[in-house]
């Protein structure tokens, strides 16, 4: 993954953490941070790294709906 893709998924990762680990985390928020994420691992590529965080985004995303 190029550096500027990178630090963007990292930003948008840490701003996913912040939320959930808040204390009235909100769902919608939730589901946008996750589904961004996702989405920048499958652009990424296909690498076993990004399977495992595409899985656990649609799981985490699966329990938001």
């Amino acid at each position: 993954m190029p550096d500027p893709d990178r630090v963007e998924l990292e930003c948008v990762a840490q701003e996913f953490h912040d939320e959930a680990t808040s204390p009235n985390p909100e769902p919608g928020r939730m589901r946008q941070f996750t589904t961004r994420v996702k989405n920048m691992l499958v652009e990424a590529g296909a690498t076993a790294a990004a399977q495992v965080g595409i899985q656990m985004a649609e799981q985490a995303l699966g329990t938001l709906v």
